[in-house]
């Protein structure tokens, strides 16, 4: 299979809702779309919940959002989708925390955030969710625990979590009304990327197997009232920020969703990480783990034990039977563009003998300490005849 044409958007199926300012989350390889603004005035938030198969470029639609509102954040925790914070016009910030499970379908509250916010930032770090800055107060990071269903203020230095964009393979996009800017972190250089379709705000920005999705968002348009003087209305225009105040505003939202291939893609080899072992480390066991990391997907994946030949394997696995001494292993995958890669050898050690071996030691010590008082007792018996027959 060639590689997709790189740098180019392509138009993919579109939401069955337009709305902006809703939360985005990627899960499983699916993203989800939950709530968001989809007009002014009356009916301003919906609860409308809806996941997109990239495999399929298919859209379902989800139970409601129980709490409907625009300006949460979206994060995945332990496989379970939460949506925390937001607002709506009439009731201004909430605090709500509402949890979606794939698994039941099913929407349930959760313990709110102390403090209710609207645009924050959050990411999840070993299952913990953080949630940061936003309308209210931007200096506070509070950190939430799936597990006890609990808040604590967090005290320590922030995660780091990109401000305008979305961060994968050492890049960061960020989508700036029409233009597309793409931040090399290795290099710290930035280059221009092709122009989104669509100069909207409000929009969501996910990355779903090294692709770049963009989805809904809004326009504004401003007009002056026809009523007055065409000149009058001219002049406005020009000062529109001095008299913006008089202007009617009208709000149109988006159900399209666009798809990114970045320079290069289809076009890299995988990189592949070994995270179970180090390299001279020492194990105890005849049985050690082999985990390791894939930075995109792949077709194929094996590993070479001893520089034997490769094997196979569908996901981690465990290397059982190993013998006493020094071991090597190397991992190898393939995707599907036929670019290969392989992870650094890992030179380890295995410390003790498989069992069957220590078994048999035990065994042959055990055989040689029954002889030795086997022969100790039949020389004290001959010892004692003797003396007898002496006597």
């Amino acid at each position: 299979m060639s590689p997709p044409e790189e740098n180019v958007w392509v138009e993919m199926a579109s939401m069955r809702y337009p709305r902006s300012y809703f939360g985005t989350v990627v899960a499983d390889g699916k993203i989800y779309a939950i709530g968001g603004l989809v007009s002014r005035g009356v009916g301003l938030v919906t609860g409308a919940v809806e996941r997109y198969d990239p495999q399929t470029n298919t859209w379902m639609t989800l139970p409601s959002l129980p709490t409907p509102r625009y300006g949460g954040v979206a994060v995945c925790s332990m496989g379970k989708i939460y949506y925390i914070g937001g607002s709506t016009t009439s009731s201004g910030l909430y605090g709500v925390n509402e949890v979606y499970d794939p698994a039941t379908n099913q929407w349930t509250r959760k313990a709110s955030i102390p403090t209710p916010r609207n645009g924050a930032s959050a990411c999840v770090v070993d299952g913990y969710i953080y949630v940061m800055g936003g309308y209210v107060n931007s200096e506070l990071c509070e950190v939430y625990d799936p597990i006890e269903d609990t808040w604590s203020v967090y005290e320590g230095p922030w995660p780091e979590v990109p401000s305008d964009g979305v961060v994968f393979d050492g890049r960061e996009y960020v989508c700036d009304g029409v233009g597309l800017r793409i931040h090399d972190l290795v290099l710290d250089s930035w280059m221009d990327g092709a122009n989104v379709p669509l100069g909207l705000h409000g929009r969501g920005v996910v990355e779903v197997d090294g692709l770049l999705y963009v989805l809904g968002g809004c326009t504004e348009t401003y007009s002056f009232p026809n009523a007055l003087p065409y000149e009058l209305r001219e002049y406005f225009s020009k000062n529109f920020e001095m008299f913006r105040h008089i202007a009617t505003t009208e709000q149109v939202h988006f159900q399209r969703v666009f798809m990114y291939t970045p320079f290069g893609y289809g076009r890299i080899a995988p990189e592949i990480s070994v995270l179970s072992l180090e390299e001279g480390g020492r194990y105890d066991l005849e049985t050690v783990t082999l985990e390791y990391s894939l930075n995109h997907p792949v077709v194929w994946m094996g590993y070479c034990l001893d520089g034997q030949a490769n094997v196979t394997v569908g996901g981690n696995v465990s290397l059982s039977g190993l013998s006493s001494g020094r071991h090597s292993v190397r991992v190898f995958a393939e995707d599907k563009y036929g670019n290969t890669g392989a992870s650094e050898t890992i030179t380890f050690t295995v410390a003790n003998a498989p069992r069957s071996l220590v078994f048999i030691g035990v065994v042959t010590a055990t055989t040689v300490v029954v002889a030795a008082v086997v022969v100790c007792l039949g020389l004290s018996f001959l010892r004692k005849n003797r003396h007898k027959k002496s006597t």
